[in-house]
């Protein structure tokens, strides 16, 4: 063999070595993108979970929230039509003065009866207003979940564009994109 040969075939298989070192390195990375990736969409279905969850208190709560108000209604109505009885016997008292005080113990025990029902309303109405009060703040919280989920999703798919097009900034942007995500997401936990 000439030596100008022996030196061409080492410098081939320091040159294959070499697209051998790259095609290694740029597999890790597709694997490390890949696994981010993956990563990435356990964390948005989580997100996604919590934020099912958060929309079905804030459903139930509601609901809750409109029983009571009913409840209060019932007990408002219960409330007028005692106070027209009483109003019934004061003018019977009127009519029959003979009847006076036996109208006006009855009115008067229906005055009382008013008072009890009077207090059970506004009980209820505090109840509902706390439920009421309760699901917007679940409310929110869905919200803020939406755009967490948004920015994950959107993460995956920049994670997928890198991956495609081999570019590190592509991948780069959707590890800040779903930080971003997390964060927003992580915030509804301390709220």
């Amino acid at each position: 063999m000439e030596p100008g040969a022996i030196e061409e075939h080492l410098k081939q298989v320091e040159e294959a070595m070499e697209e051998v070192k790259e095609e290694e390195k740029e597999s890790r990375w597709l694997s490390y993108i890949s696994l981010s990736t993956a990563i990435i969409a356990i964390v948005t279905a989580l997100a996604g979970l919590y934020e099912s969850q958060v929309t079905s208190k804030t459903i139930l709560l509601k609901n809750e929230a409109v029983l009571y108000q009913g409840q209060a209604s019932d007990q408002w109505s219960y409330y007028q039509s005692k106070g027209i009885k009483g109003h019934i016997y004061e003018v019977s008292a009127e009519i029959y003065p003979s009847r006076t005080d036996e109208f006006n113990k009855k009115a008067e025990k229906y005055k009382k009866e008013q008072a009890q029902i009077k207090s059970e309303a506004h009980r209820l109405e505090k109840i509902r207003d706390q439920k009421s009060a309760e699901s917007e703040l679940y409310y929110e919280k869905h919200h803020i979940l939406s755009f967490a989920i948004t920015f994950l999703q959107i993460s995956i798919a920049v994670a997928s564009i890198s991956a495609l097009t081999r570019n590190k900034k592509f991948w780069l942007g959707s590890l800040i994109l779903s930080l971003i995500g997390a964060i927003i997401g992580g915030y509804t936990l301390v709220f």
